[in-house]
């Protein structure tokens, strides 16, 4: 995912320079390639974006923009492979999107096609390793931090909670043993530490955990859990088999040529 980011990046170095000038605030400049926010936008959509995505994708496009410049200086642009790959895999990304299209209207995963899998499947959903679901609280300083242990710390009610939702940013997310830093990791499968984690500091900020449910090795995952991902798969093979469909039918009408004699020497 990280290597495709960059590429995108790189890709987008390439057109920065061509695009009409937009009104929306500058991020960032290198030399002629600018960053505004609208350009932001088509990469990472505003919805659910952290400050952190945000400054690491300004950090990798200056990054990226610097580095580009200096390989059209040395004429890099010009490398027949590197163009052939550029063109090969522009190639493949409207194929995909072709192929997306036109299978969209065909595609439909039913609640019961997850559930069947579910449950034909279900003894491939249980937890490898320990695993914990929590609301996870990233605050840059230590008094909001505090704030949000007392509260958390407060008698169990709706009320509390409610109010850090609406007052913080907050992620709801269930975690493997492992995921996280190591100072988090060790303090929420300590079992000695019941419910409320933190405040822990780390190089983003100061971390505080709620802990809602606590996850055993070889419990099982629930369907509510599994259930987009088992729709992603079920997705991916009908969308594979409308697709080759659509190849089949797209071939009776072309005209193709191949010439079975040929021999490599």
């Amino acid at each position: 995912m990280k290597s495709c980011l960059l590429f995108l990046l790189i890709i987008f170095g390439l057109s920065c320079s061509s695009r009409e000038k937009d009104n929306s605030p500058v991020l960032a400049r290198v030399n002629n390639q600018v960053l505004t926010v609208n350009s932001l936008n088509e990469f990472l959509p505003p919805e659910n974006r952290t400050d952190e995505q945000v400054r690491g994708f300004i950090r990798g496009w200056v990054d990226n923009s610097v580095l580009y410049d200096a390989a059209i200086g040395a004429g890099f642009h010009r490398d027949k492979k590197i163009i052939e790959e550029k063109n090969s895999y522009f190639k493949k990304r409207v194929i995909a999107a072709y192929l997306q299209t036109s299978s969209l209207a065909k595609t439909k995963i039913t609640n019961k096609q997850v559930r069947d899998y579910y449950d034909n499947h279900i003894e491939s959903f249980r937890r490898l390793s320990s695993a914990a679901t929590v609301n996870h609280f990233l605050i840059d300083n230590i008094s909001d931090a505090r704030l949000i242990v007392s509260k958390l710390s407060q008698k169990k009610t709706a009320k509390p909670i409610t109010e850090l939702f609406s007052m913080f940013d907050v992620e709801t997310k269930t975690v493997k043993r492992g995921m996280l830093i190591k100072e988090l990791d060790g303090a929420l499968f300590n079992k000695r530490i019941k419910s409320v984690i933190g405040p822990i500091q780390s190089a983003r900020g100061y971390h505080v955990i709620n802990v809602l449910k606590r996850h055993k090795i070889g419990s099982q995952i629930g369907l509510e859990n599994v259930y987009d991902d088992i729709y992603q798969r079920l997705l991916a093979q009908h969308r594979a088999g409308v697709s080759s469909d659509i190849l089949d039918s797209l071939k009776v009408k072309s005209k193709i040529f191949i010439n079975a004699n040929y021999k490599q020497k």
